[in-house]
């Protein structure tokens, strides 16, 4: 048989064309998730691969080109058409997790931008009304937590997660006025969420977590591991490809001067030293005096609330990171069984 470079180069571009056509359909349309915790149980259970609806909250273009289930490539410019509907407290939202956008999140919607949001007791209050626990919500009893080493590493809010004093969520418009700012990092996690050039000195802030990032690092990878190996050996080279993982992110974030919003000390008081020293976009906040939010952000918990990892620890998601929601989980592959759930 002659090789024909014409029918080679014909099959060549079919081919492709029919690449583009998946990548813009996974990009913008529908896509596949594989939930690897529990943090949503029972209403998502771990193990679950859902079926996302992605242009459900207008549909967003692609914003990244790169090879997939890797993080080399490069981001482009993006857009987002019209949406059908605005997320609302109580929806099942898919989103990218803020401290790590490749790792993408499936939590319930608590409060949206400008409500008022207040936890007692577990008793969750939005805007003076209750919202009651899901249906299908579960609480893991006996789930326990060092709370002096939680708040130390996440102090977006003091006290425990099942109390937060009462706080707005985030909006469009409001004005974080640096002479009368309580918490700088949130602050400042919220002028680089905004899309914003914040830097101390030499070094650029990011929302980008080393350890968070080494913490998904292989997560599935190792679940699976675990089905065809022993819990205690799959364990023992998640730990030692996490540390070797971690040692290396390190060693880039230092060679790119990045720093991380809460690596400021929790409780720096020295103010005057930030809005001199803090510059976005250029100007010291002293300069500014005032910065005004260009984007609405949400507050995201699970319904598994007492083994949930979510807004309570992290902080807000903004509106460029919304992907879309859950309609149905397909099957589970971690109990090998048919689902057809409608996730609601």
């Amino acid at each position: 048989m002659n090789f024909s470079w014409k029918k080679f180069l014909e099959e060549l571009r079919v081919l492709i064309i029919l690449v583009i056509i998946a990548f813009t359909i996974k990009s913008t349309l529908v896509e596949i998730y594989v939930v690897p915790t529990g943090s949503m149980e029972d209403t998502i259970l771990t193990g679950d691969m859902l079926i996302g609806n992605k242009f459900i909250y207008g549909m967003r273009t692609p914003i990244w080109i790169g090879i997939p289930y890797t993080r080399r490539g490069f981001h482009i410019p993006w857009f987002r058409l019209p949406a059908f509907k605005e997320v609302e407290s109580g929806d099942v939202t898919i989103f990218e997790f803020p401290r790590d956008p490749f790792q993408k999140y499936v939590k319930r919607c608590i409060g949206v931008a400008g409500d008022s949001i207040s936890i007692n007791i577990a008793t969750i209050t939005v805007n003076s009304d209750t919202m009651h626990f899901p249906d299908e919500g579960k609480y893991i009893k006996g789930f326990k937590y060092d709370k002096d080493k939680v708040e130390k590493l996440y102090s977006y809010f003091t006290g425990n997660r099942d109390n937060l004093e009462s706080f707005v969520v985030p909006y469009k418009g409001m004005k974080i006025d640096f002479n009368n700012v309580d918490d700088w990092q949130t602050a400042i996690s919220l002028m680089v969420q905004d899309g914003n050039d914040v830097k101390l000195g030499s070094k650029t802030f990011t929302m980008i977590d080393p350890y968070e990032v080494a913490r998904t690092h292989g997560f599935l990878k190792y679940k699976l591991l675990k089905l065809i190996s022993s819990s205690r050996k799959a364990a023992m080279r998640e730990q030692k490809d996490r540390s070797r993982f971690i040692n290396k992110l390190n060693n880039e974030y230092k060679a790119d001067n990045l720093v991380n919003p809460w690596y400021i000390n929790y409780g720096f008081e020295n103010s005057e030293y930030l809005k001199n020293n803090i510059t976005i976009n250029g100007e010291t906040l002293s300069e500014l005096g005032v910065y005004t939010l260009k984007h609405d952000y949400y507050f995201f918990m699970g319904d598994n609330r007492d083994s949930s990892y979510d807004s309570r620890f992290w902080g807000f998601v903004p509106d460029t990171q919304i992907l879309g929601t859950p309609l149905f989980a397909l099957v589970n592959l971690f109990k090998f069984k048919l689902r057809m759930k409608v996730v609601s």
